[in-house]
Formats: C-alpha cells, structure tokens, sequence
C-alpha cells in the first residue's frame, strides 16, 4: 500500500446460531461474489447492494474435520487460513517493512468479531497466526548484525476506563491515563510492556491477560460485551552499521482490536426520560461512529475544506487515531448475522463499513537512528527542565505538570533504549519465575481435585478462573478468614462469609448457605440448606458469580455446558415460581417450558420473549442487587405486558420492568430499552464506588435508580368493546381499569388487579355529528357503503388509587395514525370530558368487522404523589383498600337498553336479536380468556344478560319471527 491508500475492509457473515435455528430466521444475505455483499429487507425484499476489499462467506459450505478445523467443502466458502492470507499476511509484510498496522473488528455482539479475530480451539484467529508467523520469520532471518525484539502489551476500554490487563497491581482509581506526545500522538500512561521471546509467550500473557478480565468483569459487575480490548504488539529490528558503527532501529507496533458490540441503543424506551443523554451505553463506540463519518465527509469534501475530527471526545477514538487517519496501515473486519432478525443491526454495520473504506491514512516507514534518537532525548530534556525552572511558557500549574510527565517519560523511553534486550527478558522472567510450571500443575490439579469453573456471557471469558475444593471446609466469601481454606468471590451480594463447601474425602462435596437471605441457585433453583453438589451443577453465587462444579474422582465431566443454558435454568425456574403464585397454582402440565404461564402461550412469537426473559432477567436481579448495595430503596421486577395492556390491537408481548420506590410508594413501568439505558447508569454508579470515588453517591437528578413522582408513567388500562356500535346502539358504560399484578401481569388469562372503573360512552352519528338515535341494523353488514361517524366519549373515571396525582388517557380508534388524548385531570375520580367524533365516508368491511370483533384499548397515564406528601394525604379514594367493590347494576341498565329498542319511533326490530348482541357467547379461545378475566366485574350481578354484556362478540342469531 502507498502513501494514502485507503482503509482494507473486509464483511464475514457466519453460520446461523443456535438461536437463529430455534426461531426458524431467513437468510437475508448474499455474496455472489469475493467483493459484493447483498443485504434483503424481509419485509420488503429490497435489496441493497454494497461492495468491499473482500466479502467473506463463511454461512455454510464447510465441514468439520476430525481435529475440528472447519474446512471448505466449496470454493465459495472463506476459512480462518484464507482470511489470514488476505489479511494477517499484509500486517506482517507492513511490521517487517517498518509501518504502524492496526486490526479491528466491528459488528454487533455475536456476530462473530472474536472468532475472525482470535478464533477457537483449531480454528486459530488471525492474532495467534500472525504473532506465530512473526516468530517463525524472525527465527528465519537472524542475521549477525541483526537483532529483534518483540513486546505485548494489552489493555481494556470499559465506561472511558482504561484498564491494563498485564499488570499484577490493583487498578488506579478511574483507571490508566490517556496521554497525548507531541510526536508519537496519544498513549496510556504507565500501560505494562512485557518482552517476549516466543510464541508461547505471547499465548500465555494474552491468556492472563483474559482471566484479569474475567476477574475484573466478574467483581465489578461489568458486561463484557461493553468493553473494548486491545493487544499491541511492537516489533523493534535493530541492525548495527558495519564500518560507520552506530545502530539504526524499524519499528512497528501492531494493534490488534476487539471492539465493543454495536447494538444501536433504542430511542423507543428512553423518550421523556430524563437521564438518556446523561448515560451513553457505549461512548467510545458512538463517538468512533462520529469520528468515521467526520473522515469520509472530510475526505469527501470539496475544496480541501478541513472538518474537526472529534477524536478527543472518547478514550477509544484517542487511541486509534493514528489507525483511522494517521501513520497507520489500517484493516477493518464487520462480522455481521446472516439472519432476518438482526437485519437492521447489520444493515447499521454494512453502512459503518461503507463510509470507513473511503478512509485514507499516510503510513510511514519509522526508521531512525539510535545514536540520534538518543540525543534528541537528551537535548528535549534539558529544554523541558529548563522551561520547568523557568515557571513554563505561561506560567499555570497545569502546563508545568504537563512538562514534568512528559520529561519522565522522555527518561524512561532512554532508559529503555539504552538497556540491551538480554537485560530486558532477564528482568521480565525474574517477575514471572515459575509461570508455565504453574499452569502445568494447575491443570493436573484439576484431574485429581474438585473445582469449580467459571461461566461466562462471554466464551472466551469462560473456563478462566478455576476455585479449588480442598478436603475438610473451605470457607466462600469477600473477605479471607484468618484460618482454614478460603475461597474469595468479591461483587454484587457476596457476604465476608457466604458458603461453606464441605469435601469428604472427594466422595460427597455439600454446600451450606451462611445466612438464609443469600443468592444462591443450583441448577436454577433457590438452596435455603444443606445441599449435596452432583457432578456438573451449575453453582450462582451471589448477583454474578456463575461456576460448574467437577468432581475428577467421579465419572460424567461435560464440558460443553454454556453459560446461556445456565442462564436458562435460572429463568425457568424463577419464571415457575411467579407464574404459580400469579396464577394461583396449578398442575405443571398447564406451563410451558421457558415462562410457567398457560398452554396457550406456546406460539412462534413466545421463542422470542423466551430469549428476552433469559437475557432481561439476570440484569433485573442484578439492579436489584445493586440497589441493595447503594442503599437505594427500590425494587424491580420483570412484567410480560401484552399488546392490549399498550393500547395495540395486535403485536407481541414485551417485557417491560416494574419499578416500586419503596420510600415514595411510587410505581413505574419501565419499557426494556429504558431499563437498559437506566442499567447501564447503575453500573457505573456501582463502579465508582467500588473504585472509592467520592463523587459516587449521586443526586436524585442524575441517580439512574431514582424516577420522580412527576414522571408521566403508564398506570393501567381498559378494554371497552365496541359490538354496540356494529348495530348502530348508542351506549354508556363503566369498565373496569386493570392494572399489573403480580410479575407477569395480563398475559394470555394471567389475573390482573382492577384499580378503578372508567366511563365511556360510544354513539353513532351522522357525518354533521348528529347522534343517530334508534336506527339500528340487525347484521353489522349492513353498514358497509353507508357514510356514518362514530363518536368515543371518555368521561370520568372512579376509584383510581390514592397516589394518581393527574392522570389523561390515550386511544387509536380504526385508522387513526395517531394516538387520540384526553386532558389531563387531576384527582382520584378525574372528570375527562373527552368527545372525539371518527367519520368513515363510506364505512368499509374492514371498518364493520373492527365495530363487531375488536374493542378499544384505553391506556391510562398520569404523575403520581410520594408518600407523606400532604396532596396524598388529603386525598379520598372511592374504592375500598382490598380492591373489592359492588359492581353497578348492570342487569337494570341492559333493560333499559332493550326498552328503548323496542319503543323506537318507526322502527321494527328483533328484541331476541338484541339480546343475543349484548348476551354474546365467546367463540375461540382468546375470546374464552378475556371473558375469564373479566369474571370479576360482574361478581354481583346474577343476570346471565349482565354478564354477556361485557364479552358480546358472537355475532348475532337468525331474526326469528315475533
């Protein structure tokens, strides 16, 4: 590549997932080519083409060999070899030739970015290849007058944190400090450099620098898929002059990056909330977006107009400068899904990929001579002490300090330089003396002693960290005892003694609880006791603590158990005991298998709640937990919230979170994007107090546990059916506002708590807005063609809880785009005095089959008042405590409703027909559902007609003769 040359990206899409397979998902890629990537929306069938360096097809195409290797079995397909060869191949051509080379992989979180970067077991990933073939060359190429030198160092980006993964001291507060030199651009303040003399070596200090990360993502609560990791690696080529003297040195360094997942954080949830610019779920990643399009808009300028790079604004950005526009040769892998439902994330990548190949960056070669570089060192550090003495060119506080730091580091750069490479390796083995012995004997203490593994949401976090369990009592918790055996866990909910573990002679291991109010699940289900561990329990400790236990002397060892499938026993389970105690009980063949509601809930659209609950959950519990920690008092709870309950008429079930501030006796329903944005804010409130920061403890205004009274909220909603209008019956009724109860609210027949009843009033008009009165139809057909207008009246609502400050509903009747509001009221028993009128000129099929076998999904919203405010305490509730009420006498109204038909001026009509409208007989299963659930507002009221009046939805019976 010459001066100038553009970024090299490359596109791999993978093999469908385990997750992919079970929902059935639709290939929506296409690679007719080794360039062109083809992306379909499935629901449109548009395509959109794009074209790269390389399009790797690595969907399908392959098979394994008995090494586990996955090996073409068609030209079409692109193995981990071929992707070294396009690509890792020209990284080490460029180190050897003297030049800056950075790698990165971009992609959502399971596309595939580790595995193209560093693979898996045999299917090695180009950084293993490259650092192998950079060992096997330099073994090739020694010469007399030559010498080289390798390093590595390696680092993580977590919440603009800079965390060394290499070094053995606990963390600084706030992490490394990112530095900018006036020559060499932006660097990590005392960032461990370790000398490497193979292979090997290399392999190990990346292997201890993964478990330092599995530790600290362990303890601090940390979501891996956030966090961005960097292995550098800098080649020196050192050759002394022959006759002249003097040595004359190329340096490469090679930076090998793993970027964070690029979900895109959803704008859906965060709408109103006061913290979603507050709380950035990946800053550096944003900000790398900005600083990619701010380069190809420049580059693309006319005129040579220079545009500002906001390289400054993230830690990540600061330290990839030189790879995205500076002296770098820079290769860019976009690992995308293949599946239908991750299409807008990987059209989000493809188009990141489109703008980053316009790039261009000026690598040069970096080539100097020691003797030189050497003196210019020296002649800088008498000019910086100098400028020290003399106070610094302004004369501030800051620029002086900026002075000294910068000389520091000009003394330790000749210091290094001056060292011989020997000294170097020598002084690197006397820190690590027994390090390979060391992993050699703790994996044959695994063959011989029980141990607990680690799981982790990330695979290669996973098997890192290994507990052993020593015969007699070993002693869990996060702080060591001062005699005996000691297991140490730090993190959300682990106490300074948590469990004990007890080994009898390898033949029974148990587990006892310290205190009865821990965290504690083996195989998904809460231990309150003694408990005797079997050969691959899974062992969840505390909020994020997640182990299988392996007992060597014992036959049936897995390996292949995932911390997915772990997860899953924990939803399950937990998922049981709410879905049991919201039903009332019941026998376990009416549950499913992932949420213990009814059988009815087995449909293709549950496979994806199912994933959601098993993703969502582990963060509730462990808000919860770190809620607990910071002392804040408030509970979260997963709710299912169906498309009724939103005001839809139809779509999926979501999980949403119920927020109670227990203090404030204040309720919230958070949706999952909001929750997210709110978690993320939560951790890192957690983080800065585990790393002793006095300014952890934040106000309510920017505390992401916190929601003020004031907040708009969804309270509730009511289902008002619309059959009378189908034939033309004016009407006024009250229906019951049903709020969430339990943790998996109104799902499919799950009971709900009615908190108070609304009034509306639903009239036929003429298009001028007339009220037609006694003009009925007999079969809803019969308004098709006919220009009429139906009126929705929301009038009052009784019995709304005493801590509804204000509240307004929100409707979309047929064909509304919008959603329709009323005014916001305050008070318990709020007077609306809402009236919007619908016209249809003409009313259609779709218009009278709506009227006759859908309703109207009212929701409620409103600002509620905190416990002990003076508003509360003067207000009156019309409704008794315990929710129960005596229903209004419906039986009469109905009556009245059927006088009124049989006195109509000019008109003949079937009362029987009438009857049976208002009666209706539930004919499916949803229909059956909701009538159960509304059981309990006709409790008072023996009238079969009352009871009917509330689910008519059968259409009517033959007119028979008077």
């Amino acid at each position: 590549m010459g001066k100038g040359d553009s970024i090299i990206v490359a596109v791999r899409v993978r093999p469908f997932n385990d997750r992919e397979k079970t929902r059935n998902c639709k290939l929506v890629i296409e690679m007719p080519d080794e360039e062109t990537t083809v992306i379909r929306d499935p629901k449109t069938n548009e395509e959109k083409r794009f074209t790269y360096d390389h399009s790797y097809w690595s969907h399908d195409g392959f098979s394994e060999k008995k090494n586990g290797y996955f090996e073409p079995s068609d030209a079409h397909y692109a193995d981990q070899k071929r992707v070294f060869e396009d690509l890792g191949r020209g990284v080490l051509a460029n180190a050897w030739a003297g030049y800056n080379c950075s790698l990165f992989a971009y992609g959502q979180t399971g596309s595939g970015k580790s595995y193209s970067i560093v693979g898996f077991k045999n299917n090695k990933g180009i950084v293993p290849i490259v650092c192998e073939e950079l060992f096997k060359q330099i073994s090739e190429n020694k010469k007399k007058n030559m010498q080289f030198e390798v390093f590595v160092s390696m680092m993580e980006i977590y919440c603009e944190k800079v965390r060394d993964l290499l070094s053995s001291t606990p963390p600084p507060k706030g992490g490394l400090k990112v530095r900018e030199h006036p020559k060499n651009g932006f660097y990590v303040e005392n960032l461990t450099t370790v000398p490497v003399n193979s292979f090997k070596e290399i392999e190990a200090k990346i292997e201890e620098g993964t478990k330092n990360r599995t530790i600290a993502a362990t303890q601090m609560n940390a979501t891996s898929s956030r966090a961005h990791t960097i292995v550098k690696i800098t080649f020196n080529q050192k050759s002394s002059k022959q006759g002249a003297g003097g040595t004359s040195m190329k340096k490469s360094e090679i930076n090998l990056v793993d970027l964070a997942g690029s979900e895109r954080q959803s704008a859906a949830g965060t709408e109103g909330d006061r913290l979603k610019e507050g709380i950035v779920i990946n800053q550096s990643l944003t900000t790398l977006g900005r600083v990619i399009k701010a380069l190809h808009d420049s580059q693309k300028a006319k005129g040579g107009k220079k545009m500002q790079i906001p390289y400054r604004d993230s830690v990540l950005t600061c330290l990839l400068k030189n790879a995205l526009g500076g002296n770098s040769k820079t290769i860019m892998i976009a690992a995308i899904s293949p599946a239908d439902i991750n299409f807008e994330e990987t059209l989000s990548t493809l188009r990141f990929a489109d703008r980053a190949k316009s790039i261009k960056t000026n690598a040069v070669v970096n080539e100097n001579q020691t003797e030189r570089a050497l003196r210019e060192l020296r002649e800088e550090n008498l000019r910086l002490q100098s400028q020290i003495q003399g106070g610094g060119v302004t004369g501030d506080n800051e620029e002086i300090e900026k002075l000294r730091r910068q000389l520091a580091e000009n003394q330790k750069e000749m210091e290094e330089m001056e060292k011989s490479w020997q000294q170097k390796i020598a002084e690197e083995a006397s820190k690590h003396a027994g390090g390979a012995s060391e992993k050699a004997e703790m994996e044959a203490k695994k063959k011989r002693m029980c141990h607990l593994w680690n799981l982790n949401e990330d695979p290669a976090l996973t098997n890192v960290i290994v507990h052993f369990i020593p015969i007699g009592d070993t002693v869990v918790g996060n702080k060591p005892t001062s005699n005996g055996n000691f297991i140490q866990m730090s993190g959300l909910s682990i106490l300074p003694q948590h469990v004990i573990l007890k080994n009898d002679g390898n033949n029974q291991i148990t587990l006892s609880p310290c205190s009865e109010d821990l965290d504690i699940f083996i195989n998904g289900k809460p231990v309150h006791g003694e408990t005797q561990l079997q050969q691959n329990d899974r062992v969840f400790f505390g909020g994020n603590h997640l182990y299988v236990f392996n007992n060597p002397t014992k036959k049936g060892i897995k390996t292949d158990i995932t911390y997915d499938t772990a997860q899953a026993e924990i939803a399950q389970n937990h998922a049981a005991a709410l879905g049991n105690r919201g039903i009332g009980g019941g026998s376990k063949s009416q549950f499913c298998s992932f949420c213990s509601l009814c059988s009815l809930c087995i449909i293709p659209g549950d496979l994806i709640l199912e994933e959601e609950l098993m993703s969502t959950l582990p963060l509730v519990q462990r808000a919860n937990a770190m809620a607990t920690e910071l002392g804040r008092n408030v509970k979260f709870e997963i709710v299912l919230v169906s498309p009724e309950m939103r005001g839809l008429t139809s779509g999926l079930t979501e999980i949403w979170i119920k927020v109670h501030n227990i203090s404030e006796d204040t309720y919230f329903l958070w949706e999952k994007s909001r929750f997210m944005n709110r978690y993320y804010g939560m951790q890192e409130m957690y983080e800065a107090k585990q790393d002793g920061s006095e300014d952890w403890n934040l106000t309510k205004e920017r505390d992401p546990f916190y929601e003020p009274p004031d907040s708009p909220v969804f309270i509730a909603s009511s289902v008002v059916f619309l059959q009378s209008l189908a034939y033309l019956i004016d009407v006024e009724e009250q229906f019951p506002i049903v709020d969430l109860s339990g943790n998996f609210g109104i799902f499919r027949g799950v009971s709900s708590q009615e908190i108070g009843l609304l009034t509306v009033g639903l009239s036929p008009c003429s298009t001028t807005g007339k009220e037609l009165r006694g003009e009925y139809v007999e079969n809803p057909s019969q308004l098709i063609g006919k220009n009429i207008a139906f009126k929705v009246k929301v009038i009052s609502a009784v019995g709304l809880p005493r801590r509804i400050l204000k509240s307004n509903c929100k409707y979309r009747f047929f064909g509304s785009k919008k959603m329709t509001t009323t005014p916001t009221v305050s008070g318990n028993t709020p007077s609306y005095g809402h009236e919007e009128t619908f016209q249809f000129k003409p009313v259609t099929k779709e218009v009278a089959d709506y009227l006759a076998n859908s309703n109207l999904y009212i929701t409620f919203w409103g600002t509620q008042r905190p416990r002990g405010s003076a508003s509360r305490k003067n207000s009156v509730s019309t409704i008794g405590s315990g929710g129960g009420r005596e229903g209004p006498n419906r039986a009469k109204r109905v009556e009245k409703m059927v006088q009124q038909a049989k006195s109509a001026e000019n008109r003949n009509i079937s009362v029987k027909a009438l009857e049976t409208v208002l009666r209706g007989v539930d004919d499916n299963e949803t229909r059956k559902a909701r009538k159960q659930s509304m059981k309990k507002v006709g409790a008072g009221s023996s009238s079969q007609v009352t009871k009917s009046s509330r689910s008519g939805s059968k259409k009517p019976r033959k007119k028979e003769k008077e």
